[in-house]
């Protein structure tokens, strides 16, 4: 019977067979094996019966077992043994047993879950309803009192679950428009996309299934023949509003001065939460006889991997609006009508991440944008977030109480939708104010210097010299906020060798405080990559599969039993105690391993000098960047601690060794080898690594090339010129401190004799001129 379609009978049809099943095993006698003796039949049917058990009892041990070691269970010995009192005593395989059952039941209870909360099922509403809404204080730094909170329901439904569009966090597909049609345009939808190179592959069934043609890119001639090594950049899809971003003109409106209109008072101005077709399609027609609009964004992101968007601020002159973007999530494209009109002004504020977000859940662009972040650095502000401004034009103070609010909640209590629409109810005040007083600025400055350090206006205007024109500053701001409106979402990819990019984890490492072994390393590498995999899988957030603190946690006692493994993470993430066996042999895995290459890495130091007695480590950082060589040989802003000892060390880490953990990116060929071994160690110290003290003397005698010596650094250092203690080796990490040789053993004092006869003499000759 098939779960799916029929999830009540399924459950009745199971238990009933469970139920028949054990009521047959309480009925059979204690004597046993007696009446199998007296009876062949009985025999045959228990054997058969008993192996089919077993078969089935094996079936799920080999998927659910955390050890891959461990061999099918051939008998009840295996698990369990009989005293000879009769009693029944745990087995060496019992524990391994009663881990397997328990990470099957928790994946029932997950799978169940799921099941019940899609709304094809009857029995949606009595699983995974929301919780009242609770406030929750979040503690500062030091124990002090903060009045930030953290509003939270104990259990939300997953919206992206009745998304229309599918989540697709997968890194071998890329993302595509969902933009279907094109209001305001300049050119049409598919100006500027690659032409017969994109038949056949992803990217051109999309844009197929939009009715967007496949042609030559205008401008490019003929098509070139397909080249699969280029494939990847096939998918680097345009901005479909660049062209208008770039050509459209701002509204005449901008450039001239007016009397700010202040906003309404908050009661006597008409609000509305849009949470239906036909409320979008009515706010859609009032918005579009707007001289100007203001936008904002409510975002949530921790239940998600890409994160999604909640809540949409819109404000006119005369109305605010809410509108609920998870209810109305695939409608949400009509706000093109009115944020692609350049006759419209469109205010907001930090519009960074809004940007991508609007384009990335609804496809929805931005052309003819004022933002005001960039109006308050262009008037040399000394802060420039909205609570400043909404401080300092209109005497309002922003309640950061909801700033960490789950907004998924719905319905959505009245106190989180007054917060958010304050975000939007006073930025068109605010944008009449900051337009005055650039131009009045611009007139201010006509002709002066603004871009020289030490001009009375320096840092006003970044990036002008003098201004020309007295609507120069203006144009200045409505350019950085062309240049926000035009970033475009792009996956974030992942790199699991170098661990690269915002959300590797050679970024965590530079955040750890204490060193790793290779070992260690191994294992942090592997459980990031299972978390990084997971959360795209079940679309979670990597801080919800596994927090960092815990991915260092388990790193550094690297825990091979599932048991040790939860113990180590308090209180438990749901994913990892669901996962908590695979977790656990993907530990064992790492870090056996991680283990055989060491041992072949130890077996080539030892070869080498074997005479070598290990002493206490010392700690050398490498903390500022290397230049880059250029063509008249290799650069002198070499740091200090990098001593011809030291780049022996990193030529060692370059060998077999450094095989555990895959191999750097390469650099141009103009540098030297030198340089490129001892930048790799220093740009992202793809691993803490302890390296035997023979690799300082003796890196000639292996296989390895030793790098020349450094060029003199240019701040002397007493570590740039002391070699390393022999025999002593050296840990290399970005979080301690430089390297200090050992000092040497102090000398006995010296017995006085005389007040000044023993003093040197000094001639003027022995002084340089330094």
């Amino acid at each position: 019977m098939d779960c799916s379609t029929d999830f009540e009978a399924s459950v009745k049809s199971a238990f009933g067979a469970l139920m028949a099943a054990t009521k047959a095993a309480a009925r059979l006698p204690n004597d046993i094996s007696f009446h199998r003796t007296l009876d062949e039949d009985i025999d045959a049917r228990l054997d058969r019966t008993g192996q089919r058990t077993l078969a089935l009892a094996n079936t799920l041990w080999t998927k659910a077992r955390s050890d891959p070691s461990l061999g099918e269970i051939e008998s009840t010995d295996d698990i369990a043994l009989r005293t000879s009192s009769g009693q029944w005593e745990a087995a060496p395989g019992f524990r391994a047993v009663v881990e397997a059952v328990d990470t099957l039941l928790e994946k029932i209870d997950v799978g169940l879950d799921e099941v019940l909360r899609r709304p094809a099922h009857r029995l949606r509403a009595a699983v995974g309803t929301q919780s009242a809404p609770m406030v929750t204080s979040v503690a500062a730094a030091g124990g002090r009192t903060t009045d930030l909170k953290l509003v939270h329901a104990s259990s939300v439904p997953r919206p992206q679950v009745a998304f229309k569009d599918v989540v697709d966090n997968s890194v071998s597909t890329p993302f595509v428009w969902k933009i279907r049609e094109k209001p305001n345009a300049l050119v049409p939808l598919d100006y500027g996309l690659p032409g017969a190179t994109v038949a056949g592959t992803a990217l051109g069934a999309h844009l197929a299934s939009l009715g967007i043609g496949s042609h030559t890119p205008r401008g490019s001639g003929a098509s070139s023949p397909r080249n699969d090594a280029d494939e990847p950049a096939l998918f680097d899809l345009p901005h479909p509003y660049a062209y208008e971003i770039k050509h459209q003109p701002p509204p005449a409106q901008l450039f001239v001065e007016q009397a700010p209109q202040e906003p309404k008072d908050w009661d006597e101005t008409p609000f509305a939460f849009v949470d239906t077709p036909a409320q979008l399609i009515e706010m859609v027609e009032h918005l579009e006889g707007a001289a100007e609009v203001a936008i904002d964004l409510e975002h949530h992101n921790y239940r998600s991997y890409h994160g999604f968007t909640c809540l949409v601020q819109i404000s006119s002159r005369t109305r605010d609006f809410v509108v609920d973007a998870l209810a109305l999530r695939s409608e949400l494209h009509q706000l093109n009508r009115i944020t692609t009109d350049p006759r419209v002004v469109k205010v907001l504020h930090g519009a960074e991440s809004d940007i991508v977000w609007l384009q990335r859940d609804f496809g929805v662009y931005v052309v003819g944008m004022f933002d005001t972040y960039h109006a308050s650095h262009v008037l040399n502000m000394g802060h420039h977030s909205l609570a400043h401004l909404l401080k300092e034009y209109c005497a309002f103070d922003a309640d950061k109480k909801y700033q960490l609010a789950d907004w998924r909640i719905r319905p959505v209590p009245a106190e989180m939708l007054h917060y958010a629409r304050a975000d939007t109810h006073f930025l068109l005040y605010i944008y009449d104010r900051m337009r005055n007083e650039i131009l009045q600025r611009g007139r201010e400055l006509v002709g002066q210097d603004v871009g020289t350090p030490g001009a009375a206006h320096f840092g006003r205007l970044a990036g002008m010299d003098v201004v020309a024109a007295a609507t120069q500053p203006l144009e200045l701001t409505l350019q950085r906020s062309a240049t926000t409106a035009m970033n475009r979402f792009v996956k974030e990819s992942y790199d699991a060798d170098h661990g690269l990019g915002s959300g590797g984890w050679a970024a965590l490492l530079r955040k750890w405080r204490h060193p790793f072994s290779p070992v260690q390393m191994a294992v942090l590498r592997a459980l990031h990559q299972w978390r990084d995999t997971c959360a795209r899988e079940e679309d979670e957030s990597t801080r919800y599969v596994l927090p960092n603190h815990m991915l260092y946690a388990l790193a550094d006692r690297m825990p091979t039993e599932p048991a040790a493994l939860l113990a180590a993470c308090q209180p438990t993430p749901p994913l990892l105690r669901l996962y908590a066996s695979d977790v656990a042999r993907l530990v064992v895995q790492a870090k056996t391993r991680a283990e055989e290459r060491m041992a072949e890495f130890r077996g080539v130091i030892e070869d080498v000098h074997s005479e070598v007695r290990p002493m206490p480590p010392v700690h050398t950082r490498f903390n500022e960047p290397m230049d880059a060589a250029d063509d008249e040989g290799p650069a002198t802003d070499v740091a200090d601690v990098l001593t011809p000892e030291l780049m022996s060390a990193a030529a060692v880490l370059m060998s077999p060794g450094a095989a555990l953990f895959g191999r750097l990116d390469a650099r141009p060929q103009q540098e030297s080898e030198a340089m490129r071994r001892a930048r790799e160690i220093r740009s992202n110290l793809v691993l803490t690594v302890v390296v035997p003290s023979a690799v300082l003397t003796g890196a000639e005698d292996m296989e390895v090339d030793a790098p020349a010596a450094p060029v003199a650094a240019k701040r002397p250092h007493a570590a740039a010129t002391a070699a390393a203690p022999a025999n002593q080796p050296v840990v290399l990490s970005e979080t301690y401190a430089k390297y200090q040789p050992e000092q040497a053993p102090k000398q006995p004092k010296r017995q006085k004799t005389s007040d000044l006869d023993n003093l040197p003499t000094i001639s003027l000759g022995d002084i340089s001129s330094s």
